[in-house]
């Protein structure tokens, strides 16, 4: 005797579609994951980028862009330290990274101090390269404050989920890439304007006109960067929010 499915049954079917579906877009729309760590609060958040400070005003900054074909971790890698260099950040450590689903990233360590001024800065970035997408952590401020957050960027890498890995990926479990040595002298070259900005207030953590130096084309003004760049923006709670 055919099996009957009772009008209940029927019901339950559609409704348990509609919410896999649901669940299915909401968990791909999303390019990040990552809740203010200890100490930060939240100050902007986008689709494709989080910004936050401490009250000590050093910054953390998230941003996703997208990835191009033959984009590794490697690559990358070397683009954000050139880039860097030529703007006069020394890269003084280096070191692998890991997110909370098990991306392979790469964490750079730079001292620099911005032109006309005499107060140094540390900047941190944890690169992460997925298929789809790129995505550089900052944690930045004055060098005096250095010390109290060295010790927590694994802390915090380890409450980040980044998205965009394909089955199988070898770009998300991709080698390290080589160690880095190139640095530039102490102080940007770039003019005046594209130093980190004085804030008021609560200004979002982001320095304008870092990604503009892409590789394959200029990003746009106030700090947009163009597809095929690192990304790297230094964030610092410090600077105004010019980046877009």
């Amino acid at each position: 005797m055919r099996a009957l499915i009772s009008t209940s049954n029927l019901l339950k079917l559609p409704l348990a579609g509609a919410l896999l579906l649901g669940l299915t877009l909401s968990t791909g729309c999303s390019k990040y994951k990552l809740e203010p760590p200890t100490d930060f609060v939240e100050v902007h958040a986008y689709s494709s980028e989080v910004r936050m400070k401490a009250q000590d005003n050093v910054g953390l900054n998230l941003r996703a862009f997208k990835n191009v074909r033959g984009g590794s971790l490697s690559f990358w890698g070397s683009d954000l330290v050139d880039k860097l260099s030529d703007r006069g950040y020394r890269l003084v450590a280096q070191a692998p990274a890991r997110s909370k689903n098990g991306v392979v990233g790469t964490r750079f360590d730079f001292d620099y101090t911005p032109q006309g001024k005499e107060t140094p800065k540390f900047y941190i970035a944890v690169l992460f390269v997925t298929d789809e997408y790129r995505f550089v952590l900052q944690v930045a401020g004055d060098k005096a404050r250095e010390a109290a957050y060295t010790g927590r960027i694994d802390e915090i890498t380890d409450d980040l989920k980044v998205r965009g890995c394909a089955v199988a990926s070898k770009i998300c479990k991709g080698p390290q890439p080589p160690q880095l040595r190139r640095s530039g002298p102490a102080g940007p070259k770039g003019p005046a304007g594209d130093e980190p900005k004085v804030a008021t207030g609560d200004a979002a953590p982001v320095e304008s006109g870092a990604a503009s130096e892409a590789p394959g084309g200029s990003g746009g003004g106030n700090g947009a960067a163009s597809p095929t760049s690192s990304g790297a923006q230094p964030a610092e709670g410090s600077s105004a929010g010019a980046g877009g």
